[in-house]
C-alpha cells in the first residue's frame, strides 16, 4: 500500500497528527496560476499579484506578514508569528524574462512546462500545503518565506530579511538547487567585480595623441586569465573566473575613451570576497592606477555537514519517498541560501526532477514534485514528533 494517496481529498488534523494531503490537481492548478504571473525580478505589480494568490490559498489562521523593500516584496507566513522558526522553507517567486507563450503552463505527460516551473514556482504550492498542514500546531514552528528578487541577487529580499529584520531559523529548506534529487552539501560563493577605465579620445591614425581605455582592461584580463585558466578548464572545487562583460568604444577608427570589464568569480570556502577583491585591486593598480573597481553581486559559500543527525534523518526519509538513495554533491551556482551563511544554519537543499531552466522549454516533473512533497512532509512529521 502506498504511503500517500495523491488523489484523496484533504483531511483535517486528527488528534494533533498532520494528515492533510496535497493533491495532484491542487499542485497543477496552483502552479498554472503562478506561471501565468509574469513575475520578473523588479516587476512589483506581477510579483504582488502572485503573492496575493498565495495569501488567498493559505489557511485563514496562518500568520502572514508582507514586507515591501525597494522593488522586492517578501511574504512570511507561519503557524506562529516569530522570526526564529524551527524550520523555514525559503523560495522565490521571481523569474527571468520569457516569451508570452512561456507564461502559459503546458502539460506534456509528466512534464509541467513553462517559465518558472522548475526555477522555482513548483515549490510554492508545496510550501503552502506544508504550512496549512501545520496550522494550529504549537509543537513545531514552521514558516513559508517567499522572496521576489533572487534572480538579481536577493539584496532587497533575503539580504534584508536576514541582515535588517534579523530572521534566523534553526533549519532552512531551500529547494533551489540539487536538481534530480541530489542533496547539495556545499555551494561556492560569488564575487562580482566591475573595473572601469577612462581614456582620452583621438583619431585612430594618431593613437599617440590619446589614451585607449581598453588597453589596461585587456592587460588585466590577460593576467587574470593566465592565473585562472587551469581552474576554468575543468570541473573542480577551486576558484574560477568568468569575463562576463567587456565593453568600450564607439567607432573602430577612434581611440576608445571609456571601457568596463565585469568579472564573476566563484570561490570555495577556503577563499573570500575580500581576498579576491584585494588581488584584483592590487593587480589593476600596477597596470593603471586610474582603474576604478566596484563590487557587484557577492555572497559567502554555504556548507552543511551531511553527517549532522538532522541531515542524515532527512536523507533517509527523502530516500524512502523517492525510492532510491540520495546522492550528495556540491553545486557551483549561488542561491539566496548564501545570506544565511553567517548564521551557521543547516541548509537542506534538494529539488525534484526538472530541467532547462531559463530556456524556452523549462519543465518540472509532476510525479517527482509529489515525491518531493512526500519526503518533506514525512520529515516535518518526524520533526513534529521529536518536539512533542
Amino acid at each position: 500500500m502506498a504511503f500517500y494517496f495523491w488523489e484523496l481529498k484533504r483531511w483535517r488534523r486528527c488528534r494533533d497528527i498532520i494528515v492533510i494531503m496535497l493533491t495532484k490537481k491542487e499542485l497543477i492548478d496552483q502552479l498554472a496560476v503562478l506561471v501565468a504571473c509574469e513575475s520578473l525580478s523588479g516587476n512589483v505589480t506581477e510579483n504582488k499579484k502572485a503573492l496575493d494568490h498565495v495569501t488567498g490559498w493559505l489557511d485563514k489562521s496562518a500568520f502572514v506578514k508582507r514586507v515591501q523593500n525597494g522593488k522586492a516584496e517578501i511574504l512570511i507566513a507561519g503557524n506562529i508569528d516569530i522570526l526564529t522558526p524551527d524550520v523555514a522553507y525559503l523560495v522565490h517567486m521571481d523569474v527571468v524574462a520569457g516569451t508570452p507563450d512561456q507564461f502559459k503552463m503546458k502539460i506534456d505527460g509528466d512534464k509541467l512546462i513553462g517559465r518558472g516551473t522548475s526555477d522555482m514556482k513548483f515549490s510554492v504550492p508545496i510550501g503552502i500545503a506544508l504550512l496549512n498542514e501545520l496550522i494550529g500546531n504549537d509543537k513545531l514552528n514552521f514558516a513559508l518565506v517567499i522572496t521576489t528578487d533572487e534572480e538579481v541577487g536577493g539584496f532587497e529580499g533575503t539580504n534584508y530579511l536576514v541582515n535588517e529584520m534579523g530572521y534566523k531559523p534553526k533549519l532552512l529548506i531551500v529547494p533551489d538547487g540539487g536538481d534530480n534529487f541530489v542533496f547539495v552539501d556545499k555551494a561556492k560563493g560569488v564575487c562580482q567585480l566591475f573595473v572601469e577605465s577612462k581614456g582620452v579620445p583621438a583619431h585612430a591614425s594618431r593613437v599617440w595623441l590619446g589614451k585607449n581605455a581598453l588597453e589596461p582592461l585587456v592587460e588585466l584580463s590577460h593576467q587574470l586569465m593566465v592565473k585562472y585558466r587551469e581552474n576554468n578548464a575543468r570541473e573542480s572545487w577551486k576558484t574560477t573566473m568568468n569575463i562576463g562583460v567587456f565593453e568600450g568604444g564607439i567607432s573602430v577608427n577612434q581611440v576608445c575613451a571609456s571601457g568596463i570589464l565585469k568579472l564573476d568569480f566563484r570561490f570555495p570556502e577556503t577563499e573570500s570576497e575580500e581576498e579576491i577583491t584585494k588581488e584584483v585591486t592590487e593587480l589593476a593598480k600596477k597596470i593603471d592606477p586610474q582603474l576604478k573597481i566596484t563590487s557587484g553581486v557577492g555572497g559567502l559559500p554555504t556548507f552543511t555537514d551531511k553527517n549532522l543527525p538532522i541531515v542524515t534523518k532527512f536523507l533517509k526519509i527523502m530516500a524512502k519517498a523517492v525510492g532510491s538513495e540520495i546522492a550528495v554533491k556540491p553545486t557551483y551556482g549561488a542561491s539566496d541560501a548564501r545570506w544565511f551563511s553567517g548564521q551557521n544554519t543547516p541548509v537542506l537543499m534538494i529539488k525534484p526532477i526538472g530541467g532547462e531552466i531559463h530556456s524556452n522549454d523549462e519543465w518540472i516533473s509532476l510525479s517527482s514534485c509529489l515525491k518531493f512533497y512526500e519526503g518533506i512532509h514525512g520529515f516535518l512529521l518526524v520533526c513534529y514528533r521529536n518536539h512533542r
